[in-house]
């Protein structure tokens, strides 16, 4: 089959981590073809290795579909701008989707191209949640029912949009990069957290240096140490300038710790006990925890929801934006190696049945296809299977859902 996979980019973030293993997969037994948003990083050379698997990638700088992400907010009036500088390329798109049997979409954002090319089939993979606050939410919800021929939800809450409007939906996790392998754990102190990801504004990371400066005491007296991987040493983004200035201000260079961004994962997670995740959007099942627990790395997470974490048997969850919680956390768990070696060699039981590729990845090519599939993915934890039943949209009227505080640390100088 001819598909044409439409992204927001191809070496930013977990769905261009996700993107490039189902690339790998689908490239041996189908022609595709990569449409992105923005253009590669140069640095990051990913369209190098699409290349090497016969898959041509295309920049076509259009604007994202004008609607927020839980976390991520999206400025609608720069992508309605950028829509029109593009106008005059219209065709060009068109051509090179007149060439598919099938468009796909790598999440929410590039499916703002789905109006460019209407007689063609459309698979979402709905891998963001919608903010159903954002101003043109009914509209965009409506765009979506419109153009969207069935789509494959990463979790339960990324279905649930899909699910209201009456798009065939199913839900299959992401998959781990290579089959789950433990990785022996280091020696049980002292205890060294790591977040791996990009360092981005919405990612709660300011949340954990902050939290790690609350118990900084009980971490030094463990001789635990935090450290974020994700960086650029040669050019730092305003972020990371603002979180190493807060590290040295603070005096916490001997406890946090700033690395470089790294495709090598399973090396930098080796020496590591557990991953940190402290995103403030609360979805505590994206591709930074999969990968971690195919190698035996439990998760403290932000989040409420037992999708993948399961509170002391898996990893932890913190409420989300509440670096106080995440403080006491890190500081009990800094004296319990033993029990976060535990907690990692049930992650990787939960990983070999819920994320190894040979199960994911032709369950998910199935569901792309439109192949003759069970009612729900066979491996997906009980509380999932009632997640895939298809709703109706609303006879009339909105689109939307009907519609505590916490004490927070000291804060130190940013």
């Amino acid at each position: 089959m001819r598909i044409l996979i439409a992204t927001h980019s191809i070496d930013r973030g977990g769905s261009a981590r996700s993107l490039r293993i189902l690339v790998r997969h689908l490239a041996a037994r189908h022609e595709l073809s990569v449409v992105s948003l923005l253009p590669p990083r140069p640095d990051r050379p990913m369209a190098e290795e699409y290349a090497a698997l016969g898959v041509p990638v295309r920049l076509f700088e259009w604007g994202r579909l004008p609607i927020s992400y839980k976390g991520v907010a999206v400025p609608e009036r720069e992508q309605d701008a950028r829509c029109e500088v593009m106008r005059p390329r219209i065709p060009e798109f068109r051509a090179w989707a007149g060439e598919a049997d099938l468009l796909l979409f790598n999440g929410y954002p590039a499916l703002s191209l789905a109006a460019l090319a209407p007689d063609i089939p459309k698979v979402l993979i709905a891998g963001e949640v919608v903010e159903e606050s954002s101003p043109r939410f009914d509209s965009v919800a409506r765009f979506i029912r419109r153009h969207v021929t069935r789509a494959v939800a990463i979790g339960s809450r990324e279905a649930e949009l899909p699910a209201r409007l009456g798009i065939p939906c199913r839900i299959i996790f992401n998959s781990a990069e290579r089959a789950p392998r433990f990785l022996d754990f280091p020696p049980l102190a002292p205890v060294r957290f790591g977040y791996f990801g990009q360092l981005a504004a919405s990612g709660g990371l300011m949340d954990l240096i902050r939290a790690a400066a609350t118990v900084a005491p009980a971490l030094r007296r463990a001789h635990a140490a935090v450290h974020i991987c994700g960086g650029n040493a040669a050019n730092p983004s305003p972020l990371q300038r603002r979180m190493q200035g807060t590290i040295d201000r603070n005096g916490l260079g001997d406890i946090i710790f700033l690395h470089d961004w790294t495709d090598d994962v399973e090396e930098a997670v080796r020496p590591v006990h557990c991953i940190v995740c402290p995103d403030p959007a609360g979805s505590p099942w994206g591709r930074d925890i999969i990968e971690a627990m195919s190698m035996g790395r439990p998760v403290i997470a932000a989040g409420t929801e037992e999708v993948f974490i399961r509170p002391g048997k898996t990893g932890w969850l913190v409420r989300p934006g509440d670096p106080a919680h995440l403080a006491a956390t890190l500081s009990v768990l800094s004296r319990s190696g033993m029990e976060l070696e535990k907690m990692g060699r049930n992650a990787f039981e939960f990983a070999r049945e819920h994320f190894d590729p040979a199960k994911t990845l032709p369950e998910l090519e199935a569901a792309i296809l439109d192949e003759k599939q069970d009612s729900v993915p066979i491996h997906a934890p009980a509380r999932e299977r009632t997640a895939t039943l298809v709703f109706s949209p609303p006879a009339h009227g909105s689109l939307r859902n009907p519609g505590g505080s916490h004490n927070r640390p000291a804060r130190p100088r940013d």
